[in-house]
């Protein structure tokens, strides 16, 4: 038995699949991304005053241990701790 190709189109349906994915790619546009930080976040980014009187203050504490000059208060420590536990 002969079969002979009747029509003009082939069936081929890996390249008509190929065909398709091409023609996704070139209609598909790049986008490009953007980010918009708002007033509150930028405020966030700034030191707070607290935050740069903390930064002093551990700045000073370790270069008391640095120096082996930083003594710690054992009582007030062991105070501390129990306060902590207790609430």
């Amino acid at each position: 038995m002969k079969i002979n190709n009747i029509g003009l189109n082939q069936v081929n349906p890996y390249k008509r699949n190929q065909q398709q994915a091409e023609k996704v790619q070139n209609s598909t546009k790049p986008t490009t991304d953007q980010l918009e930080i708002s007033s509150a976040a930028k405020s966030m980014q700034t030191k707070s005053p607290v935050e740069v009187e903390q930064a002093e203050r551990v700045a000073a504490i370790k270069a008391d241990i640095e120096a082996g000059t930083y003594k710690v208060d054992a009582k007030k420590l062991a105070s501390n701790i129990l306060n902590y536990y207790r609430m």
